[in-house]
């Protein structure tokens, strides 16, 4: 039986440093603490989010709408942007059914007009579709479901209490039918080695992700093996039948919080090809602000993406061109001003090579007018 505990909190609205270059998220809110969808590799099991007792207590925040409601009316320097709900809990899972908290919360962020990054494993996520269909219209709405296999019987191990990848598929299937202008897709995110990497089940969770009429698909191979949570997870997996895969992952990760890079640069490249075969981006597509940072999110997603394909393709990253694409995020002004004083060099990290591959979008586009820094919203 899960605890539920209702809590008063202070904070309601994260704001990072740099917007997710996956997620494009800016903001992140937890309607909850803990997780009744236990599912048992989950990272929020780790000792950094301090969370004790994940699936067996959900605290449920009150008040939050109303607080979140007085964040985003009181704050006018908070620029609109990506907000992503359920960083360590599911802004789904099963109370949600019965109190409607995250509902109420997504009514808020209609009202101020917030682009929304959903990421869930439950098919409720369905309910709120009228909601949903309005954030898009508005602004920007995408709707990831985590999907990590197609066997429901490992599915229902590894995530005991979600619904099932049949379920999520099909509630993916109906959103695009119901409200197409809502971006939706797969988050292929983790890839259990020797449980959910062999070439045939790779495939089963592209292929499905595709006949569900999906905009994207995002993959990461591997998991996090770090303390608490590695603890739980290699509990469990010693306690089933499927204890004979413990002794291949701990070689496999020699100790290693991730997966050595040999063995996602395989994976990845097989992930590319198959995505390639069916037609699936591998990338959401970006919300752009109207205001100011319009070609500063524009130029910047040119940046990130160009940066992580590159990385899929040869299993290196380029940290210069990954650090452009996230300062140009934070830019106070138009990079179309900067580039029409002829000061793109100024911009942290942006080096000549860098200025070569964007210059073009950029001239096309330098006669417009950029209302500058803050002064759209003051």
């Amino acid at each position: 039986m899960v605890k539920y505990t209702y809590k008063e909190f202070k904070s309601v609205l994260n704001k990072l440093k740099y917007p997710d270059s996956w997620f494009w998220s800016r903001y992140t809110l937890n309607t909850y603490s803990g997780c009744a969808h236990a599912c048992i590799y989950c990272d929020a099991r780790s000792e950094r989010y301090y969370i004790e007792d994940f699936e067996n207590e959900v605290i449920i925040k009150t008040n939050f709408d109303k607080k979140l409601d007085q964040r985003l009316k009181r704050a006018r320097t908070l620029l609109p942007d990506v907000i992503a709900p359920g960083g360590v809990n599911d802004a789904y899972q099963p109370i949600e059914k019965k109190i409607e908290h995250t509902r109420k919360v997504l009514q808020v962020i209609a009202k101020y007009k917030f682009p929304i990054n959903i990421a869930t494993k439950s098919k409720l996520v369905t309910r709120d579709i009228d909601i949903l269909r309005k954030i898009a219209d508005d602004t920007w709405c995408t709707v990831g479901f985590s999907i990590t296999t197609t066997e429901e019987e490992l599915a229902k191990f590894l995530e005991p209490y979600s619904s099932l990848p049949s379920e999520r598929l099909a509630a993916l299937k109906k959103i695009k039918k119901e409200a197409p202008n809502i971006q939706a897709g797969t988050y292929f995110i983790p890839i259990i080695p020797f449980l959910e990497d062999k070439d045939d089940s790779l495939e089963d969770v592209i292929r499905e992700t595709k006949k569900a009429g999906a905009d994207f698909i995002l993959f990461s191979p591997g998991l996090t093996i770090r303390d608490s949570q590695a603890e739980y997870f290699l509990k469990k997996l010693k306690e089933s039948k499927y204890k004979p895969i413990i002794k291949p992952l701990l070689e496999l990760y020699k100790g290693q919080i991730h997966p050595p890079s040999e063995y996602s640069k395989k994976i990845n490249n097989k992930l590319w090809n198959l995505c390639q075969k069916y037609k699936v981006n591998i990338r959401v597509k970006r919300w752009i602000p109207s205001d100011f940072r319009k070609w500063n999110y524009k130029i910047s997603e040119l940046l990130l993406n160009k940066e992580y394909i590159d990385a899929l393709k040869t299993g290196k990253s380029n940290k210069t061109l990954m650090w452009a694409g996230l300062n140009l995020n934070n830019l106070e002004e138009s990079i179309l001003d900067v580039y029409n004083r002829d000061e793109l060099h100024t911009i942290k990290n942006i080096n000549p090579k860098i200025i070569e591959f964007i210059e073009p979008y950029l001239e096309k586009n330098k006669e417009l007018k950029q209302r500058k820094g803050l002064e759209k919203f003051l």
